[in-house]
């Protein structure tokens, strides 16, 4: 360590988030280089490894670090919705962590010709050991921002594909809200940009969201469930407009009542999911009358108001609520036959406007309807 290096003592002790492992040391600073991409593009990001120095190596083609980025809760992201990280302390807790587990962590500020070295030290002003950066010039061989990590072993390394997607090309539908990852092995996997991020349900594909469109909680580690289905849904309905998708392939899923599409019913752009599903049942249904049901009362009014009830999966019924309720008002006012008898009437005129009576009276009426002679 160069002599003449400034030290930059922080209040953080080794026994800070204790439960921390290499994977989520790391996890932070991919997340810090993604999102310096995110904000400029032309800033890339790249991880390499050197198995024989057994060093990780995390690259910024343009990025540069100010002293000041040093205090805890400072954040050069902080409200933008265009990032994951939010708050303020990053790289420092990954040094920290890294430096516990006994690896070495350098970051090369190329573009101020500093070299950063961090380091636990006896702090004569506080009394006890913390966590210090020594910051010393030198004549930058590079460009751009490099952190370097030693005493990386390869399944260190190897074992971090599992926490970022940009570890190997993958197939992908773009959509306004992230990416829909097509290959199998990405089935049921959750990433905001590109980190993995805990899940609970039944994916029929992967996904990447845009930080904007999830709200991740404190850790940065989980999402909102109910969030991730209505971004799921509003991205299918996207796909299968734009034609990425195959309508059969969304209408097997709605039917199968998949997570992926568990929210549809409630996005507002759902019109051409709704004229879809009406289409495909007109097909498989060209008896005369027919209309989609999904409860028993909705079979038993369809017979009796002499249509044709043909029972849909639940998710299909609350898509095209609104046709099953078209059809059936078109049926109570399809001219019925004058050979009915009085019994038979009153029973249609009951089926059709039941729901609008109260249960007291429903139930005074359905007993007089049932004396009356058929």
């Amino acid at each position: 360590m160069n002599n003449t290096a400034e030290c930059y003592e922080l209040t953080l002790t080794p026994n800070y988030v204790s439960d921390w492992t290499f994977n989520d040391a790391v996890r932070e600073l991919i997340q810090n280089g993604t999102d310096q991409e995110v904000l400029d593009p032309s800033n890339k990001f790249d991880i390499t490894y050197d198995n024989s120095k057994k060093s990780l190596k995390l690259t910024n083609s343009k990025s540069k670090l100010s002293v000041n980025t040093l205090l805890l809760g400072r954040s050069s992201k902080s409200n933008n919705e265009e990032t994951v990280g939010q708050f303020g302390e990053g790289y420092k807790i990954a040094a920290l962590v890294l430096n516990r587990l006994g690896k070495t962590f350098t970051i090369y500020n190329n573009e101020k010709n500093e070299i950063w070295e961090s380091k636990f030290k006896n702090s004569e002003k506080w009394k006890e050991k913390i966590l210090a950066f020594y910051v010393s010039k030198n004549e930058a061989s590079g460009s751009g921002l490099v952190i370097e990590i030693k005493n990386v072993s390869y399944k260190e390394y190897s074992d971090l594909e599992e926490i970022w997607l940009g570890f190997y090309e993958y197939e992908k539908i773009n959509t306004t809200y992230g990416e829909i990852l097509t290959d199998e092995y990405q089935e049921n996997l959750i990433y905001v940009n590109g980190l993995r991020i805990g899940f609970n349900g039944d994916l029929k594909y992967g996904y990447n969201f845009k930080p904007k469109y999830i709200k991740l909680e404190r850790d940065r580690k989980t999402c909102d469930g109910w969030e991730a289905k209505i971004t799921t849904s509003k991205m299918l309905t996207e796909a299968m407009i734009n034609g990425d998708i195959k309508q059969e392939k969304i209408q097997k899923m709605i039917e199968e009542d998949s997570d992926d599409i568990y929210q549809m019913d409630i996005i507002g752009d759902n019109n051409k999911i709704k004229e879809m599903l009406i289409d495909a049942f007109d097909k498989q249904n060209e008896k005369p009358f027919s209309v989609p049901v999904h409860t028993q009362d909705q079979v038993a009014k369809v017979k009796a108001l002499g249509g044709n009830p043909i029972v849909v999966p639940y998710r299909v019924s609350t898509l095209i609520k609104s046709e099953t309720e078209k059809r059936i008002q078109e049926l109570i006012n399809f001219p019925k036959s004058t050979a009915m008898t009085i019994r038979e009437r009153f029973d249609l005129w009951f089926i059709s406007y039941q729901d609008k009576l109260p249960s007291n009276a429903r139930l005074e009426i359905r007993e007089l309807i049932d004396k009356l002679e058929i």
